[in-house]
C-alpha cells in the first residue's frame, strides 16, 4: 500500500507571515508550485498557514493591490495535515471532505514537524500509476482469472473511479 510519503512534495516552499502577496507570487511563479506554507517568524519559523494561487487571484479579483497585503492576512489559517505514513487513500479522502487542494504532511519526529505538502496533483499521480497498474495486471491474466477478478476488482475498480472523479472535480 502507497503512503503519503511515497507520493509527497519535500520541495515545499516556505514563507514569513509579514511577506508581500506580490513576493509570494514570484517566488511561487520562480519555483513551479501552487502554494506557500506560511510561517510565524516569533515562533520558531512554525508553520501557521498556507497561501495559495487561488487565494492570490481571489485578492486580486477584489481590488486589493498585491503589494499591499501580507500572507499573514490572506492566508488559511485552518491548515489540514496529515501524518506521512497514512495511506494516500486517506490523504485524498480528507482533500475531498474538505474540499482543499493542499495537504501540509507531518513527521512528529521532525524538528519543525512539517516536512512536506501533498497536493491534487500527486495525487492525480498516484491514481494514474494504480490504474495502469490494474489494467496490466488485468491484461496478464486469462480468461477465467480475469472473470474471476471482474467480480472481485469491479467494486475495487468503481472506487478507484469514484475517487479519481472525486480528486479531479477538486483539481478543476
Amino acid at each position: 500500500m502507497s503512503s503519503v510519503e511515497d507520493y509527497m512534495n519535500a520541495r515545499m516552499v516556505m514563507r514569513d507571515s509579514k511577506a508581500s502577496v506580490l513576493e509570494l507570487a514570484k517566488v511561487m511563479v520562480e519555483w513551479s508550485v501552487s502554494s506557500v506554507a506560511i510561517t510565524d517568524e516569533e515562533n520558531n519559523k512554525k508553520v501557521v498557514g498556507i497561501l495559495t494561487e487561488r487565494d492570490i487571484v481571489k485578492s486580486i479579483a477584489k481590488g486589493v493591490p498585491p503589494d499591499d497585503i501580507t500572507a499573514g492576512s490572506l492566508m488559511s489559517s485552518s491548515i489540514l495535515s496529515i501524518r506521512k505514513d497514512q495511506p494516500i487513500e486517506e490523504a485524498a479522502l480528507l482533500m475531498i471532505r474538505n474540499k482543499v487542494r493542499h495537504l501540509l504532511v507531518e513527521d512528529p519526529s521532525s524538528r519543525n514537524g512539517v516536512i512536506g505538502i501533498i497536493t491534487t496533483t500527486d495525487l492525480a499521480k498516484y491514481l494514474q500509476k494504480r490504474m495502469k497498474h490494474t489494467a496490466a495486471a488485468a491484461h496478464r491474466d486469462d480468461e477465467k482469472e480475469q472473470q474471476q477478478q471482474q467480480s472481485s476488482s469491479s467494486s475495487s475498480s468503481s472506487s478507484e473511479q469514484i475517487l479519481l472523479s472525486e480528486a479531479w472535480e477538486l483539481y478543476f
